[in-house]
């Protein structure tokens, strides 16, 4: 498809962001979003503002104004991850001030906006509202990389005496911006940009107005006038979903404060993050990688959220694994990556999508999503124990093994590699998908093709979770051979990446077949998976908690002595999350339960010096010194799911909670950290049962614990299960 006369010449897909300015206030619902200033104003300080669907932006600028007199902020509220509240006032008149309360409230492809003037004073006042309005129809890979396309087929209509229409369309891809105003009795006119009120305000006296803004992606239809959340309360759609998902959702009582507060927030945080389609029941749910620029179906991040969600929600997992095999590749495209097979990386809607400006129709510029997709197509299978509902999987749990070994393997050494086969796909293709996100020794790019440790970890244990699920499904002959070519990789693995000395995994294999020894924090993902034996698990530990990359917070993604380190940079020595307790999760693997509480601790620190306890996508990696405060990554998306995603994974790692419905057994594990001397995690679903788990330290450092099960018959099992003990080499 042809790209639209004034675009411009198509851009990278770039996975990092790069809008700039900043971003206050963000609230959405499921995939509509608005991200506005601190004073409630929309696009004035900030070129990456506006209200967003379906990869759109139907509200570029936004506006209060009274009577020509400046407004002041006197602060905003978040009052939940879909309501937010401004306060605005005017500077003191000789009669007294007004003040101007702007209230936000989103609803799937909606926002409510309430306005409501108060006035200070003894006499009456005739003022005029005057908000400015504009509507650009960018795309949000416009406003993320500030590469404009001219429009010259935005139009707005003014219906007297209550209704404003914007709308684009091309080609039959059409944007509908629906302004109305409730009640429908108050009046108003519409010129240059602007609607205007005209207000009387008795002394004391309040004025209210309405204005519903939706976001329609069809030429006709007008969406039903909603009531108004703060004058009709009630219960709408949204408000039930919130509702049913937090019955259903698994609920901690640690001892200690942090994991509280950081806990419920990840709750929320999923809670705004999830993502529904038609196809889904009630409970099942795709959790989007992150707000504001990765609203999104995600392949890497949303399997990954699943895998920590297991013990909160495991019914992520099941939307996650509808949606992805929905969009599993079917055939060879170079210019999206895409290969028979091979699960997205990530899927767009909006107009650069459609024209073909941008590859994302879905792109498939990862190599890691595919194994991983197996993954927790397994461990979902452990956790629900019904192989039959799982079986509608098993067509695409071939086509993954089959890309596997046929296209991630490039070169039929038995690793995988990955390098784009198109201009401007992406050159990294695992976790770390920054253009310089995989790095040489003196801190060049190696040449493609590159196979990172982790990616050959990630189908080592994809092999090995799947088969008991083929097993399962009356195949045990294909399980055996997938447990055997998983034994065999980690042989392959431990010959060609494991280099002694310095007795280290190496980073990658470059194009050249050469080990790349960058010290990263990539082999705690191999430690996860369990590919590496005792000895060689100790010494990647070890190396893990130096103080190189070790920053106090958790682990930098590239070693502080590095040439190219840089704490600020996106993957040149940040710290992620979801990598750290990745990590810390291997470490209990290994029996290295103290060093795995460090990384645990290190990141619930780092939490409490973040509003709201809430985990960034990720931070600085700053060393921590006495009562720091961790530092921001300005362009973080927040909320993130894999940020989230960590404090579930912190708690099942402490917990050492792993279920083998189809066994009938839920083995448990628990190690308690002397400042969590206590913790509870109750509503866990195992099967069809509800599970509640208390554990206590006792004084000489033992954990004791108690259970309860509902619904199920399920033995516990003090220990390891057997798929996370550590082989011999």
């Amino acid at each position: 498809m042809a790209p639209a006369p004034n675009a411009p010449a198509p851009p990278p897909p770039a996975p990092v962001s790069v809008a700039h300015g900043p971003v206050a206030v963000t609230i959405n619902q499921g995939a509509t979003f608005l991200v506005a200033a601190a004073d409630g104003s929309v696009g004035v300080d900030s070129a990456s503002q506006g209200l967003f669907c379906d990869d759109t932006r139907f509200l570029s600028d936004h506006r209060v104004h009274l009577s020509g007199l400046p407004l002041e902020s006197l602060g905003f509220s978040q009052l939940s991850y879909r309501h937010a509240r401004w306060l605005l006032t005017t500077d003191p008149l000789a009669d007294g001030r007004v003040t101007v309360t702007i209230d936000r409230t989103m609803s799937e492809r909606q926002l409510h906006q309430d306005l409501t003037l108060r006035s200070y004073g003894s006499t009456a006042k005739a003022l005029v509202l005057d908000l400015a309005m504009g509507t650009d129809f960018a795309d949000l890979f416009e406003v993320r990389t500030e590469r404009w396309q001219a429009r010259s087929t935005v139009e707005s209509v003014w219906r007297p005496p209550n209704q404003l229409e914007t709308r684009y369309r091309r080609d039959g891809f059409v944007r509908r911006c629906l302004v109305r105003i409730v009640p429908d009795h108050v009046s108003a006119t519409y010129a240059n940009g602007s609607l205007r009120f005209p207000v009387a305000l008795e002394p004391g006296a309040t004025w209210h107005v309405c204005l519903q803004i939706d976001c329609v992606a069809t030429l006709h239809g007008r969406p039903r006038i909603a009531a108004c959340p703060l004058r009709q309360p009630g219960v709408d759609k949204a408000e039930r979903l919130r509702r049913r998902w937090q019955r259903t959702v698994a609920r901690v009582r640690p001892a200690d404060p942090r994991l509280r507060v950081a806990y419920d927030q990840a709750v929320e945080d999923f809670d705004a993050l999830r993502l529904h389609h038609h196809d889904f029941s009630a409970d099942v749910w795709l959790p989007a990688a992150g707000i504001p620029w990765f609203v999104a179906i995600f392949g890497r991040d949303s399997i990954i959220a699943s895998l920590q969600a297991l013990a909160v929600h495991p019914l992520f997992a099941i939307g996650t694994l509808q949606q992805l095999a929905q969009w599993q590749a079917t055939q060879d495209d170079p210019v999206r990556d895409a290969e028979p097979g091979k699960i997205c990386h990530e899927m767009r809607v909006g107009e650069w999508a459609r024209f073909g400006i941008i590859p994302h129709t879905p792109y498939y510029g990862t190599a890691d999503a595919t194994p991983l997709f197996l993954h927790l197509l397994g461990a979902t299978h452990r956790w629900l124990g019904d192989a039959a509902a799982l079986h509608p999987f098993r067509h695409a749990a071939e086509l993954c093994l089959d890309w596997i070994d046929r296209y991630g393997d490039r070169d039929g050494d038995g690793f995988q590699e990955y390098a784009p086969r198109a201009v401007g796909g992406y050159r990294n293709q695992s976790w770390r998908d920054a253009a310089d996100g995989v790095l040489d020794e003196a801190g060049g790019l190696p040449p493609l093709p590159i196979g990172t440790c982790e990616m050959q970890a990630y189908v080592y244990g994809a092999k090995r979770s799947v088969a008991d699920l083929f097993e399962a499904w009356g195949e045990p002959a294909r399980a055996a051979a997938l447990r055997e070519e998983a034994r065999a990789l980690r042989e392959r693995f431990l010959a060609a990446f494991w280099v002694d000395p310095p007795g280290e995994i190496a980073f990658a294999l470059d194009g050249t077949k050469r080990p790349v020894m960058t010290a990263t924090s990539n082999p705690g993902h191999c430690l996860w998976m369990g590919i590496l034996d005792a000895e060689r698990g100790a010494r990647v530990a070890r190396r893990l908690l130096a103080p190189d990359l070790f920053t106090g917070w958790g682990l930098r993604t590239l070693s502080g002595n590095h040439p190219a380190y840089d704490p600020h940079d996106y993957q040149r020595g940040s710290v992620w999350p979801h990598d750290t307790v990745i990590a810390a999760d291997g470490l209990r693997r290994y029996g290295r339960t103290q060093d795995a509480w460090r990384l645990i601790d290190g990141i619930l620190g780092a939490a409490t010096g973040f509003e709201r306890s809430r985990l960034p996508e990720l931070f600085a990696g700053l060393t921590r010194r006495g009562a720091d405060a961790p530092v921001p990554y300005p362009r973080a998306n927040v909320p993130q799911a894999w940020a989230a995603g960590a404090v579930f994974h912190a708690v099942r790692v402490l917990l050492g909670l792993e279920p083998d419905v189809p066994r009938g057994l839920f083995y448990l594990d628990p190690a308690l950290p002397p400042w969590c001397p206590r913790l509870d995690l109750t509503n866990i679903r195992v099967g069809t049962g509800r599970l509640a788990i208390r554990a206590w330290r006792r004084s000489d450092g033992t954990t004791e614990v108690r259970t309860r099960l509902r619904g199920a018959r399920l033995q516990m099992v003090r220990g390891t299960p057997p798929w996370r003990r550590v082989s011999p080499p």
